[in-house]
């Protein structure tokens, strides 16, 4: 009996910031790559730590002839593969997949944007190999990632390539020699436009991942405290190196690395949620806000009463 693969879902950032929708000329054949994994432990959600070795691991066992990692949707293993995987490999310490023979409705659906999130699936003891192994990947579309927010993973929605294959791939131009200077002048400016794109998509993923994160605290964080915490947030995400500190939680253990984004959230979350007097404080900051760019009108002053339970006198405010 085939053993059934461990399905890891979330999100990783080495996306390009480039719209993923592209037109492709006649008899092009489209392959779908992205990055699958990234190292981090899932040993409360899914018993197991990924480590950069385990993806080296897959990497280099990895091979079409022994088993070749389908394509499905949301986990569904019934019916046709809708793409296989070509290759896999490391690239920004991420492992990347590329998969081809892809179904014309399942290109649609990326194109689309209707699938664009990613949910691997690896045997963890693979009957040939004896280890870890890609077995496949479900492209996800409503189900959430089981990773989202966990430092330093920054969740945001993933953008797929759809590159075009040609089977007759035409020679490219010959470029003249350039001399050394040149050189070195071209590769500095590469990897200057490298980082710039790699900076923006880091702060653009850190914004949708801090905009989540608050939103899933509710009434817990008033809108001065999210109006404080969500640049400082940010900026911590959108670091390349996650910002940490050494703390010694518990006497009995020596101090761990916390990452200091991660624990403001905590904090956050510990917080009470907002009660009803202090719903009467935030109808006094909008009405008097109200007031100052020229007041309140019938209808808002009665859905305001309804809404923080206040009556209206001749002379201002005051709670039932």
């Amino acid at each position: 009996m085939k053993p059934s693969p461990t399905i890891i879902t979330g999100s990783v950032l080495w996306t390009p910031a480039a719209d993923h929708v592209i037109d492709l000329a006649a008899g092009d054949a489209p392959a779908l790559e992205f990055p699958a994994l990234k190292p981090i432990d899932l040993t409360e959600t899914h018993g197991i730590e990924i480590t950069l070795q385990r993806l080296e691991e897959m990497a280099a066992a990895y091979d079409p002839a022994i088993e070749m990692a389908s394509l499905n949707l949301d986990h569904n293993y019934g019916g046709p593969s809708l793409g296989w995987c070509e290759r896999i490999w490391l690239q920004d310490g991420a492992l990347w997949v590329c998969y081809t023979d892809l179904d014309p409705a399942t290109v649609e659906l990326v194109r689309t944007k209707r699938y664009t999130r990613r949910s691997a699936e690896i045997a963890l003891s693979h009957p040939v190999t004896g280890g870890w192994y890609f077995t496949g990947c479900a492209l996800l579309g409503n189900a959430r990632p089981a990773v989202a927010g966990l430092p330093p993973v920054t969740l945001c929605r993933p953008q797929y390539v759809l590159t075009p294959r040609k089977e007759t791939p035409m020679e490219p131009e010959p470029t003249p020699p350039i001399g050394e200077a040149a050189l070195v002048a071209t590769l500095q400016a590469q990897v200057a436009e490298g980082e710039q794109a790699l900076a923006t998509v880091l702060r653009q993923s850190a914004e949708l991942a801090v905009k989540d994160r608050l939103a899933e605290l509710g009434a817990r964080v008033t809108p001065p405290m999210a109006k404080l915490a969500k640049p400082l947030l940010v900026e911590l995400l959108a670091a390349r190196t996650p910002a940490t500190v050494k703390l010694q939680d518990d006497p009995t253990k020596p101090a761990t690395d916390i990452s200091i984004a991660e624990r403001i959230l905590e904090i956050l979350a510990a917080v009470p949620a907002v009660e009803a007097l202090t719903a009467g404080r935030l109808a006094d900051e909008e009405r008097q806000a109200a007031a100052i760019t020229g007041g309140v009108s019938e209808e808002r002053r009665r859905e305001l009463d309804a809404k923080y339970a206040f009556t209206t006198t001749a002379f201002g405010f005051r709670g039932n």
